[in-house]
């Protein structure tokens, strides 16, 4: 009789184990399926145009745009975004760019400044001539452009492109605050790939605003601040 209540206690905990593993295992699954799903999408290079300033036409080109809030955006509007109040480049992280390449980049930068904690980084590295072309406005709200090897002061960064591997760093300026309403500064550089990999890239000021010392949040999220450059 006692073996036959510690044989039915037995099979119990085993049914139990079973159902558990399966329950955990259908979460995994789901959790999986849900990133994969939601997870940012790719942006391709398309063959460049005629860039600003010193910057000719190229073999490929990216767009982007940085924004305060998602939900502010202007060049590519995310509507329907799970963080609409987190700091982002748009329209995604993942960019496709060809191998033995020039790849052109315009970024649309519409956030306030953040400011580096190293200035070493208001410098421009790694970019085709060491200049980047911005056009944006000064202290009293008039529209200037010019060619750039770094920005004046660090404190106005608003935030950074920057392919550690591929040692490209670009600063970029924050918006004026005598800027007009709805105003971006503009800024397009050129910069070299060579063979294929993947290479992470990422923004360098710590804008993660409400997480610790900024570097949470949209600081370590694919698709906001974060993200892969595929030569391919």
């Amino acid at each position: 009789m006692v073996a036959g209540e510690s044989n039915r206690g037995t099979a119990t905990r085993v049914v139990v184990l079973v159902l558990t593993v399966g329950i955990l295992s259908a979460l995994v699954a789901l959790f999986i399926g849900d990133f994969v799903v939601r997870g940012p999408g790719s942006l391709t290079a398309s063959p460049a145009t005629v860039a600003q300033g010193n910057q000719p036409a190229q073999s490929a080109f990216i767009h982007l745009e940085t924004v305060a809030s998602v939900d502010s955006a202007i060049t590519f509007p995310r509507p329907n975004d799970p963080n609409p109040s987190w700091v982002s480049y748009l329209p995604t992280t993942i960019l496709k760019v060809p191998a033995n390449s020039v790849v052109t980049v315009q970024i649309d930068q519409e956030d306030g400044a953040s400011g580096l904690r190293n200035p070493f980084w208001a410098k421009a590295r790694g970019i085709v001539d060491g200049k980047f072309h911005m056009t944006y406005f000064d202290d009293q709200g008039n529209p200037q452009e010019g060619d750039f090897s770094a920005i004046a002061d660090p404190a106005t960064a608003a935030h950074t492109f920057a392919i550690p591997d591929l040692g490209v760093f670009v600063p970029l300026e924050a918006i004026s605050d005598a800027a007009p309403a709805g105003s971006m500064n503009v800024i397009t550089f050129s910069f070299k790939t060579g063979k294929a990999g993947v290479y992470h890239w990422q923004c360098f000021v710590p804008c993660g605003a409400g997480t610790i010392y900024g570097n949470g949040g949209p600081m370590q999220t694919l698709g906001y601040m974060a993200g892969f450059l595929v030569v391919q």
